[in-house]
């Protein structure tokens, strides 16, 4: 058919039908698909950032939603801890027609979406993806559609050989992950380490899921390391100690864990909480002391009856941007709304108003006169580059029995940019 000509009198509702189009009303929700990991290595952490993301849909709705009122709906996937299954519910929810993409977890899972959201033009933005590699898998700029809410694992890596230096580390032994997290940031610490008075006396990759590493455990045992970095996940990083200490006579050596770990599920699957005890790790700071940290943990709480889990500020952040920059774009097209992540979390100073966690009301009421706002995330600043990554200064934590993980030093990033 024909799609020119019509007289006036023709309803738009019924031109856009025979144009083969669909048209929307002020009651249509915008969906923005959430690819979580619900089972498998990863599902300790994933129950509670479907909590957070549902938390930031439920604010953007209270105030009115997005574009003249469409309110936003969360369609929630779980990809199982496996890049194979968040290619498939990636897949699924843009060929349901979702507007942008939040997820996955494991940056094994996000190496794999990252294309096909990409190839679509949706936007996506992962809470906790943090190898450096996907800083490289696409373009920059208005090439860009994978933009993240936590640091690249690229200065992780460096705050954990000066860890290892600190901590008087003569030979470090490295096991970590053999996939798209652990392998770039095993080298990453290898590198760093190089810069140190820290000798690497072995690097042990292991494949994620199993019940038992005593192979891998045994091999490091054999080094005679007296400090061992873990780059791990919660249930595998928790075997592994678990393993360790059922050596016969195991050297005495200090673990060195990274975000990964750094999860309740850590000591819940070593099975006890002493064989965690004295573990000392790095990870970015994600619960900043900062009026919007603070905002959403308090909202967190009051709506879930207990604080946010690690990440959870993350999670709410990308769900957060993606609806300011829908508002801001005032359009649900890709591009557009990729073009506007750059403009709703950003450091120019020009920038009208400040907009923190809880205060969404205002920030769509200013983006919808055409105002410019800088959203200051519950996670931190959240100001993207032209590769979608952001900065954070980094924690050192430890682990001991009675009060579980507790920051014990905190590394800025203005002290590794020097």
């Amino acid at each position: 058919m024909n799609c020119r000509g019509f007289g006036g009198f023709i309803i738009l509702a019924t031109l856009l039908a025979s144009c083969g189009e669909t048209a929307t009303t002020q009651d249509d929700p915008i969906r923005i698909g959430v690819v979580l990991s619900l089972s498998g290595e990863l599902a300790s952490v994933g129950d509670h950032l479907s909590s957070s993301a549902q938390l930031a849909a439920r604010e953007i709705n209270a105030a009115g939603g997005l574009l003249g009122g469409r309110p936003v709906e969360l369609v929630v996937r779980d990809d199982r801890t496996s890049p194979d299954q968040a290619a498939v519910v990636t897949q699924q929810l843009l060929d349901d027609g979702v507007v942008a993409i939040v997820g996955s977890l494991a940056s094994s899972a996000t190496e794999r979406t990252q294309a096909l959201t990409a190839e679509a033009q949706v936007p996506q933005v992962s809470c906790c993806s943090t190898s450096s590699r996907l800083t490289e898998v696409q373009g920059s700029g208005d090439e860009r559609f994978l933009f993240r809410t936590a640091p690249s694992d690229t200065v992780q890596a460096r705050v954990l050989a000066m860890v290892a230096e600190e901590a008087s580390c003569t030979r470090l032994a490295i096991m970590h992950v053999d996939d798209t997290y652990g392998q770039p940031f095993a080298a990453g610490i290898a590198q760093a380490i190089g810069e140190t008075t820290v000798s690497l006396s072995e690097v042990v990759p292991f494949t994620s899921g199993r019940s038992s590493y005593s192979a891998e455990v045994n091999t490091v045992a054999s080094a005679n390391p007296d400090c061992v970095a873990l780059v791990a996940f919660p249930d595998d990083g928790g075997a592994i100690l678990r393993g360790w200490n059922e050596l016969g006579s195991p050297p005495p050596v200090t673990w060195i864990g990274t975000d990964g770990v750094k999860d309740p599920g850590f000591p819940r699957a070593a099975g006890s909480d002493a064989y965690v005890d004295g573990v000392i790790g790095t990870a970015p700071i994600v619960e900043p002391d900062t009026p919007s940290a603070n905002e959403f943990a308090a909202a967190y709480e009051i709506t879930y009856g207990e604080r946010p889990g690690i990440f959870g500020g993350n999670q709410y952040d990308a769900v957060i941007l993606l609806a300011l920059a829908i508002q801001a774009a005032g359009s649900t097209d890709g591009a557009a709304i990729r073009d506007a992540l750059f403009r709703v979390a950003n450091e120019d100073e020009s920038t009208d108003t400040n907009i923190i966690s809880g205060e969404m009301a205002e920030a769509l009421a200013l983006l919808a006169e055409g105002r410019d706002i800088d959203f200051d995330g519950a996670s931190g600043p959240v100001n993207f580059d032209e590769n979608g990554d952001v900065t954070t200064d980094y924690e050192v934590w430890a682990y001991d029995t009675e009060s579980g993980f507790v920051r014990v030093d905190v590394i800025s990033e203005a002290d590794l940019s020097r």
